[in-house]
């Protein structure tokens, strides 16, 4: 029994060579730093040990250093993809990124953590939509894996072609070998938060937008222009009707939990099925319900597989989003996007598809086909027409059942063979879309009559009818290392689009091109390409202040692309192991609805002058022209910001991030400055007490002089305004390999400035009126929890 204890207490001491830093290897191993260097690199670059003895065969140590090494290390292997717990909660992370992906794509990967690949019998598609991985990458896996099996994580890194990026972000979501399919399998997530206040990150309170126009009546301004401009005495008490209701309903709205139950399972390995159940706040009457079964990888006859097939509601994303994306998580300069065809446990609202979409394939040929039926909420008219879309967080029941959309649509592909390089792919695509009563899209019906700015905007441009008809045409091919992809989509009685994407690769670095065009007549409100900015935003419909309902400018926020035409490089590079060039691009982009060029870049440079510590500096340059009622105004952003990350052992770091911004605008008359400006000062750290419990944190100071400000967190990002201070925490558990859990607590306090406002009839005594200033204090505790299990 003591032989036992004495060598438990001896393992535990051993360092584990499969997950030991470098800072950790030095002090550990009594060996030459350059050996133990080159070791580190070696499991960077080959993948983690097996066993101890494999040291032994490395050409660098020698038969003593092996005997020095043995007596101190570990060895336990990493069993990828098990580890459910732990890489559920590093997939919710990866919403730190700028341009990452939201909750649809999340599902997906979470799935396959509960559901892994085989990496050996896999798909280029299914690999390309994991998150990381380029087309090439895919490509050289799946030609490798035809030529010799993957027994090993150290194969497949030593895949030609393949990425260190890729080979670690696939790592979770693949195995080896074919596993006998369990008879029930999946995952399930549950989170709850609690809010102290309703509010909505990049939006005012729906309290305080009601507020703007407040009770109307006959004698105000507002009554007055629309009188003028024809609106009679049953139309005025329209709108007095739908705004009395809409505040009614606002006043009901107050601070309770956020609550979300998802649970997704497949059995025997064919039959899936998944649901979810979503209350906020937000929902007055009933909780948002989702639910879907599929029937997935079974062969009907030689040569015919159904792929998938789904009932209920799905997801479906399609190329490069020109003809079918659904979601409603519309994100700036997205190049890569997780697609297929999936059932859907999001929050996407408005854009949900309900129906039946099934995919088969039959030799070198794919087949999907889709339908749904589901009924819309949208802002109406007067005359009682739907105008357009609504999506918000709060849905208003004046605004619901606009209209009943019925989409219908369908893609053929053809995979060449060889010689044609693996990968390469032709396909047609068709979208049909009726409706019962079809929104009217006359824009000018929201807007206040009479003021300084209407709905004139190209940006309004619609095509309307029963039915709009889309179709596209779609490839790509591989060639190492080189990657090309397009899409184009045309409009029936509308215009056109199309996305050329492309990508060199190589071990220390990759370039990706871009270009795109989208007509102003291309109306497809189920597009989500690559994109600068949403089609409403920075115009009359983006400010509550210019319609006649203030809810109407949530329309800025739907997801739509605006009509542009630019070119987009990006790129990485490491020339050395001390200094990268992380994500660096440059846009250049013509906005189509006023032919202003406009253009943005960004150079993120890292370096890591010792190896606890990497340096991250960031430049961005933002020139945007605006044609304006007075004339083209014009804004040049500059954005500085220096992120420091000190990797202080025992699997903690601690980082330290000061930003500072500035705009540069053309001065109005009404609108005098000539800047605006803002910066924060962040500290975070990351504490890893044991493999199953972590402790994140961090504290946030800014001042933005008008200028908005947004920090990472530990799962996204989160909009700063005003002045003010933020704390949070989040405690990390991983109670088994199967069971993770993640409590945060945060506290947030901003002041709002506002100055110029007149006194209470006090004067100076030079006859000046006094103005009197004031901060509004804004304060924000929330508390979110969340549970992740697989089964």
């Amino acid at each position: 029994m003591l032989k036992l204890i004495l060598l438990s207490l001896l393992l535990q001491s051993k360092v584990d060579l499969n997950r030991a830093s470098l800072d950790e290897l030095l002090k550990s191993l009594p060996v030459d730093s350059t050996k133990i260097v080159k070791l580190y690199e070696y499991i960077e670059s080959h993948g983690p040990f097996q066993n101890v003895y494999e040291i032994s065969t490395l050409p660098f140590i020698s038969p003593e250093d092996f005997l020095k090494i043995k007596k101190l290390v570990k060895v336990v292997p990493l069993v990828q993809g098990r580890n459910f717990s732990f890489y559920a909660q590093r997939v919710r992370e990866t919403a730190r990124e700028e341009q990452s992906l939201r909750e649809s794509a999340y599902d997906e990967w979470i799935s396959l953590l509960a559901n892994p690949i085989n990496v050996n019998k896999a798909k280029v598609d299914e690999l390309y939509s994991i998150y990381g991985v380029s087309l090439i990458d895919a490509v050289q896996i799946v030609k490798r894996a035809k030529m010799l099996d993957f027994r090993y994580a150290s194969h497949l890194r030593r895949t030609p072609g393949i990425s260190y990026y890729a080979y670690r972000n696939l790592l979770p979501f693949i195995s080896f070998r074919t596993v006998k399919p369990k008879g029930v399998a999946g995952w399930a997530n549950l989170r709850i938060a609690y809010y102290s206040e309703l509010f909505q990150e990049e939006r005012t309170q729906v309290e305080e937008r009601l507020g703007e126009v407040g009770v109307p009546d006959t004698t105000s301004s507002l009554w007055s222009n629309l009188r003028s401009a024809g609106w009679t005495q049953e139309d005025s008490l329209w709108l007095y009707e739908q705004l009395s209701k809409e505040k009614e309903e606002a006043d009901r709205l107050t601070p309770s939990f956020y609550t979300k139950f998802k649970i997704n399972s497949v059995f025997w390995g064919k039959i899936r099925w998944g649901f979810s159940f979503q209350r906020t706040p937000y929902y007055l009457d009933f909780p948002d319900l989702k639910y879907f079964a599929g029937l997935e990888k079974q062969r009907i006859i030689s040569g015919l597989t159904l792929k998938k097939l789904i009932v209920g509601h799905y997801r479906l994303t399609l190329n490069q989003g020109l003809i079918m994306d659904n979601t409603d998580e519309g994100r700036d300069r997205l190049v890569d996007r997780t697609f297929g065809l999936y059932g859907d446990l999001s929050s996407t609202k408005e854009f949900a598809l309900y129906g039946a979409a099934g995919k088969v394939s039959f030799r070198n040929l794919d087949f999907l086909g889709y339908y749904s039926k589901n009924k819309r909420y949208g802002v109406f008219s007067r005359d009682g027409l739907p105008v357009f879309y609504y999506v918000s967080d709060f849905m208003p029941s004046t605004f619901k059942d606009a209209f009943t959309e019925y989409v219908k649509g369908g893609e053929v592909k053809f995979n060449f063979p060889s010689p044609l390089p693996l990968g390469t792919q032709l396909g047609v695509s068709f979208l049909r879309i009726e409706y019962d009563n079809p929104p009217t899209a006359n824009f000018s019906e929201l807007d206040i009559p009479g003021d300084k700015e209407d709905m004139s905007d190209p940006s309004f441009t619609w095509v309307t009818g029963k039915r709009k008809e889309f179709w596209g045409l779609n490839g790509r091919t591989v060639v190492y290392p080189f990657s090309l992809e397009w899409e184009f989509a045309s409009e029936k009685n509308g215009g056109k689009a199309y996305i050329i994407k492309s990508r060199i690769q190589e071990r220390i670095y990759y370039i990706n091109l871009l270009f795109r065009h989208y007509d102003v007549d291309y109306t497809n409100p189920y597009a989500r390409p690559f994109r600068e900015d949403s089609r409403f935003e920075d115009t009359s419909l983006e400010r509550s202040y210019r319609v006649i309902d203030p809810l109407y400018a949530e329309l800025s926020y739907l997801p739509l692309a605006k009509p542009e035409t630019g070119f987009y490089i990006e790129t990485r590079f490491q020339p050395v192991r001390h200094i990268l060039l992380q994500r660096s691009y440059v846009d250049i982009w013509r906005d189509n609805t006023d032919l202003l060029w406009n253009y943005r870049t960004q150079i993120a440079l890292e370096f890591r002058p010792i190896y606890p510590v990497r340096v991250r500096l960031y430049q961005k340059y933002q020139k945007r022209q605006n044609r304006r009622y007075l004339g083209i105004t014009t804004s040049f952003l500059k954005e500085s910001s220096i992120r420091t990350f000190f990797l202080l052992g025992g699997w903690t770091s601690l980082g330290i991030e000061f930003r500072y911004s500035q705009v540069d605008l053309t001065p109005k008359t009404y609108y005098p400055e000539a800047a605006i400006s803002g910066g924060f000062l962040a500290v975070t750290f990351d504490k890893t007490f044991s493999n199953k419990f972590e402790v994140k944190g961090g504290f946030v100071v800014w001042k933005t002089n008008g200028l908005s400000q947004w920090n990472f967190e530990d799962v996204g990002i989160d909009f700063l305004y005003g002045d003010g201070t933020k704390y949070y925490l989040s405690f990390l558990e991983r109670l088994s390999p199967n069971l993770g859990m993640r409590l945060k607590l945060k506290y947030k306090e901003s002041g709002y400035p506002h100055t110029g406002i007149w006194g209470q009839g006090l004067h100076l005594p030079g006859g000046e009126e006094l103005y009197s200033s004031f901060v509004d204090i804004s304060r924000v505790y929330s508390i979110q929890f969340s549970l992740d299990y697989s089964f």
